[in-house]
């Protein structure tokens, strides 16, 4: 099993003087977020390791989470994966969230317009998740689901909503996580990363190409607040045999276009 710094310890050292902190309920964060690469389940000493904490203080948090309906044990195997009540979680913020109300009915109408893919993504740190993901009929199952997290730098959606920041913290946030290939054309340079959102901040608009998917192109705008302060991006999926960038730039792009000003405009 691969380990990893656990996002959420991080988060405990930034704190770590900030007297309302509560630093168990940080640990038993960890435990939920250790479940994020995890392709099924994970065993007690998986968990320990991956979130840095002692074995006994771990199953204490496992045990709890357990008891809360987080977490499911196989009483055969005993290791333990997500419960649904996790996805709960999801839905009282998709449901309650105005940026979701108000943009998914303008999602889906672009979605039926166009037949492709359509998603909402968001910022955090140096990454993007994914908030709503309107599918087409070829994605499979796990391109179809929302709450996926992804480096920014690897996608258009990721590269227009790191056009907000200047150039330093781009360039920080690159050398801090350094970029791995998702394809064997996937921009992992930082100079050129920078160099191609930089040219998305000109344009207003992002093209990628083969950077995460074999055979996919993407476009994505930002949607705009009505202050021009940037809220998410929007973007669509196609496959490359489809979309060269010359249809994608002509036929996609405005349609983007479109759609954030409604939405804004909503």
């Amino acid at each position: 099993m691969t380990t990893r710094p656990p996002p959420l310890a991080a988060t405990a050292a930034a704190d770590a003087d900030d007297p309302l902190f509560v630093a168990s309920l940080e640990k038993g964060m960890r435990v939920l977020d250790a479940f994020r690469d995890a392709s099924d389940s994970l065993g007690l000493t998986d968990i320990a390791t991956v979130t840095g904490l002692g074995k006994s203080a771990a199953q204490r948090f496992i045990h709890t989470w357990e008891r809360m309906g987080y977490l499911i044990k196989d009483p055969a195997s005993r290791r333990y994966r997500l419960a649904p009540r996790v996805v709960e979680l999801g839905y009282f913020f998709l449901r309650s969230d105005r940026l979701v109300s108000m943009a998914a009915p303008h999602l889906v109408a672009l979605r039926d317009r166009c037949g492709l893919a359509v998603h909402l993504s968001v910022l955090a740190g140096g990454d993007m998740i994914y908030l709503l993901r309107l599918p087409s009929r070829q994605l499979t199952l796990a391109e179809m689901l929302p709450g996926r997290r992804m480096p920014a730098w690897c996608n258009s959606g990721g590269r227009m909503l790191l056009t907000a920041q200047d150039d330093d913290a781009i360039r920080q946030a690159l050398l801090r996580a350094p970029p791995r290939a998702f394809t064997p054309r996937t921009v992992v340079d930082p100079d050129a990363l920078l160099a191609m959102i930089r040219q998305a901040r000109d344009d207003g608009y992002a093209l990628t190409e083969d950077q995460v998917l074999q055979n996919q192109v993407g476009a994505a705008v930002l949607l705009r607040d009505a202050r021009d302060t940037p809220l998410a991006a929007i973007s669509v999926r196609a496959p490359r045999h489809d979309y060269p960038s010359d249809r994608l730039l002509s036929d996609i792009v405005p349609q983007l276009f479109r759609t954030a000003q409604a939405i804004q405009d909503a």
